[in-house]
């Protein structure tokens, strides 16, 4: 059966998000004579509680409707009440153990399969968080933050879209539809907004038949291709990744595992600079349903609850050639430019994001 997709942005649980990818039903090449010498990811947090910011909105606007609305409200709704207390804001929910812990048991049996050892080393395992530099680039990068944490060109392509016909019409669905207001009812995108989050956390409120993905453009330019200094920063990242695989080439000294742990801040930029974002013309108020429908950045997708991008280093055949692949949220995806091989190498990546590389983080990084 066909999975359904909800498409609740980054708080997209794992298991709902869809594949990136469809994964191949054949291998490309012959990989009978490869062996996996390194994992290499990068992972997002599982499912977590709403921020503490948001979850003092979805209770004010839980108490406003249940006050001014409460006989009219559906009979669920009247007496319904959050199910966490607000002191486990932005802690892992259960659902979000379950993720985390399903992805450290999938990695455990690739190893397996290809007998890596199982006794945990600091030489070995290399685990990281978003206290380190490269996995908190957005937080350290003057120029990002004025040019782009700051701009009003996403306050202005929000508030533009607040005023669509397409916001107004979901406004207006959720009133009537979900919520049974009665027409003269003050029903706000800002409430709408607060409902969403709620139905994001909480995956069986009834509500979230009723509710559509807003698409507004905030991640698209803070995370994504809006601006290209949103991507760039990533580099440091991408170039620390590309440093360690490579030092596969030297047994011994290399690490089975770099286990990255961030946010989809980390992510999402991360994922375009590897090219997974590419658009022609950017998400603005005005685009269509068709336009939003096709995009090809789609948070949904890219950095769900628990996304993850991976490079799966193998070593192959007598002269131990290294092949890499490249797996996003666990399935393969292809690099374009290593097409023609059907398999990338450590000197194809090295070259294909030389400029990543290269990428001088403080020295682009000042106002």
């Amino acid at each position: 059966s066909s999975l359904v997709v909800f498409p609740l942005s980054t708080n997209t649980p794992y298991a709902m998000s869809g594949s990136v990818e469809e994964p191949h039903e054949q291998p490309k090449n012959n990989w009978s004579t490869c062996s996996l010498v390194q994992i290499n990811a990068v992972y997002r947090h599982g499912t977590r509680y709403p921020m503490e910011s948001d979850y003092i909105k979805m209770q004010r606007t839980l108490h406003e409707l249940q006050t001014a609305y409460n006989s009219t409200l559906p009979q669920w709704l009247q007496t319904y009440a959050f199910s966490y207390p607000q002191s486990v804001s932005e802690l892992l929910a259960p659902a979000g153990e379950v993720e985390m812990e399903g992805l450290g048991r999938r990695a455990r049996m690739l190893a397996d399969r290809y007998s890596l050892p199982s006794r945990y080393s600091p030489y070995a395992f290399v685990f990281e968080h978003t206290h380190d530099i490269s996995l908190r680039f957005f937080d350290n990068c003057p120029k990002y933050k004025a040019w782009v944490r700051y701009s009003t060109n996403m306050t202005i392509q929000t508030k533009a879209f607040e005023e669509t016909s397409r916001a107004l019409a979901m406004v207006a669905q959720l009133r009537d539809a979900g919520l049974h207001l009665p027409p003269s009812a003050s029903f706000q995108w800002s409430q709408l907004m607060a409902v969403y989050d709620a139905c994001a956390y909480v995956c069986n409120l009834p509500l979230r038949s009723s509710l559509f993905q807003p698409s507004i453009p905030i991640d698209y330019y803070e995370c994504g291709p809006g601006f290209a200094i949103s991507v760039a920063i990533a580099a440091p990242l991408l170039a620390d990744m590309l440093a360690t695989m490579t030092a596969t080439d030297h047994p011994g000294s290399a690490a089975i595992a770099y286990f990255r742990f961030a946010h989809a801040e980390t992510v999402l930029p991360l994922a375009c600079l590897l090219g997974m974002c590419s658009s022609t013309s950017p998400l603005v108020a005005s685009w269509t349903e068709a336009q939003i429908h096709h995009r090809q950045f789609k948070v949904s997708r890219l950095s769900p609850f628990a996304s993850n991008l991976a490079f799966h280093v193998y070593k192959c055949g007598k002269n131990d050639e290294k092949r890499v692949k490249f797996l996003a949220n666990e399935v393969e995806v292809d690099m374009p430019f290593c097409h023609e091989k059907g398999y990338c190498t450590l000197d194809d990546l090295q070259q294909h994001f030389y400029t990543a590389v290269a990428f001088d983080f403080q020295n682009e990084c000042k106002l």
